[in-house]
């Protein structure tokens, strides 16, 4: 299995021919070889109780203040990924999979 994306990186992916930042949300054991689960980071505000603000956005390495919009959850192909950012700080991942579990239950 490749080692691209785990959860609680950050990375850079190809997403309807944009660059944008995801977060890999998918346990690396469960998920299907290729595809990773990953949920669209934003600078645009939170728009409800489902989007994170992200605490530690500068450590992770992104350039501005960020959401995790947990109601965006997606599935790529991990070729998709093209670079790592960083990980995601404990506390951050800690509220965005809280969240995700939230909206599905």
């Amino acid at each position: 299995m490749s080692n691209l994306g785990r959860r609680g990186e950050v990375w850079f992916a190809e997403i309807k021919g944009k660059r944008r930042p995801v977060l890999i949300v998918s346990h690396h054991n469960v998920v299907v070889e290729l595809d990773r689960v990953i949920a669209n980071i934003t600078s645009q505000q939170p728009r409800n109780k489902y989007d994170v603000v992200l605490e530690y956005w500068k450590e992770v390495g992104l350039d501005k203040p960020s959401v995790v919009r947990c109601s965006k959850i997606n599935t790529i192909h991990y070729r998709e990924l093209l670079f790592k950012i960083g990980n995601l700080h404990e506390h951050d991942l800690k509220r965005v999979m809280e969240t995700i579990r939230n909206y599905f239950s």
